[in-house]
């Protein structure tokens, strides 16, 4: 009887164990996750060395910045839609993206797509 209460005992520290070896496992795999994130929202990498290439968008009114991004992304000028987000929602313009028609290049970063993208054009000028 003795030793099945050791085996019970060494067997149930092993699953402990396991379980514990899989939290911290989980825990590294969504920190290097969450750093990567990270990384991408503040590095204001681009997709290409200047000069990059030109390419045409269109944003309409109804667009979310989420579907700007999702569409910048399509369209090879950034990287992730949700990085592109999280940039729009901490930079200065936030919010005052406008609809146009705009060429923006490979070799921008989140930062100068968001400037252009928030000034005024001709078109919408002439409204």
């Amino acid at each position: 009887m003795n030793a099945k209460k050791v085996v019970l005992s060494i067997t149930m520290t092993c699953v402990k164990m396991v379980i514990l070896i899989l939290i911290v496992y989980a825990l590294f795999v969504f920190g290097r996750h969450a750093y990567d994130f990270g990384f991408q929202v503040f590095a204001g990498e681009t997709v290409s060395d200047p000069p990059g290439k030109e390419v045409a968008v269109t944003i309409t009114d109804d667009m979310s910045v989420m579907e700007v991004g999702e569409l910048l992304e399509s369209k090879g000028l950034i990287k992730d839609a949700k990085v592109f987000w999280v940039q729009e929602k901490l930079s200065k313009y936030s919010g005052k993206l406008k609809k146009g028609n705009y060429i923006l290049t490979t070799a921008q970063d989140a930062d100068e797509m968001l400037e252009e993208l928030a000034q005024e054009t001709e078109a919408q000028t002439e409204e």
